[in-house]
């Protein structure tokens, strides 16, 4: 069991039970300022991911600050993603967020294993869906283009693409030649996007 003590209160929070509960919206609002309190101050750093997801899943906005300054949370890039999906996927803040959002999808120094520019290529296509962004979608066929060595990488900027274009996610289930096929296109509509937004 996680707990974190509250403040040397003889209080303590159950962090695993607490995002159970964050899940089926059963937090309240007294936890989630009890939460947000440990994540200002001095906890330990194995309870962050856990008290800053039941911020997440609260859709409590008047946390975004908070929630924000983990975008840089260097040490663990596993935070900063999350902080990420929450402020883009969980709370419909991507507008506010681009900039970030273009940064992480040019790589930053410490994202070692891509794991917050994952983050910030799916959210740009849906993103993309709806708006127009030269720069978001320019970085999307950068990451999916054939020249680039992580597959995995390709894979998630060809899917946020073919997103960003309105295809179902179904699509992105194809067998591998077909998917092959299927992702060419993809990158060729994607181009054909781009060429007329402007690079």
């Amino acid at each position: 069991m996680m707990a974190v003590n509250m403040m040397g209160r003889g209080k303590s929070l159950d962090v695993e039970e607490l995002v159970l509960r964050s899940k089926e919206g059963k937090v309240s609002d007294k936890e989630i300022e009890q939460v947000a309190v440990l994540l200002r101050g001095e906890h330990d750093d194995e309870q962050t991911y856990g008290l800053l997801y039941v911020i997440g899943r609260s859709l409590s906005r008047s946390h975004e600050e908070l929630v924000a300054g983990f975008l840089e949370h260097r040490d663990h890039p596993t935070v900063a993603r999350l902080a990420l999906q929450i402020l883009c996927n969980f709370w419909d803040l991507t507008e506010k967020y681009l900039d970030q959002m273009q940064r992480f999808i040019d790589c930053v120094d410490w994202d070692s294993f891509g794991e917050v520019r994952q983050m910030a290529i799916s959210s740009a296509g849906y993103y993309l869906r709806d708006h127009r962004r030269s720069d978001l979608l320019s970085g999307l066929l950068k990451r999916a283009a054939l020249d680039n060595d992580e597959a995995l990488e390709r894979r998630f900027a060809t899917e946020a693409i073919a997103t960003a274009l309105g295809y179902p996610i179904v699509e992105t289930l194809k067998g591998k030649e077909s998917r092959e096929q299927w992702a060419a296109e993809v990158l060729a509509q994607g181009h054909a996007r781009l060429a007329t937004e402007g690079s």
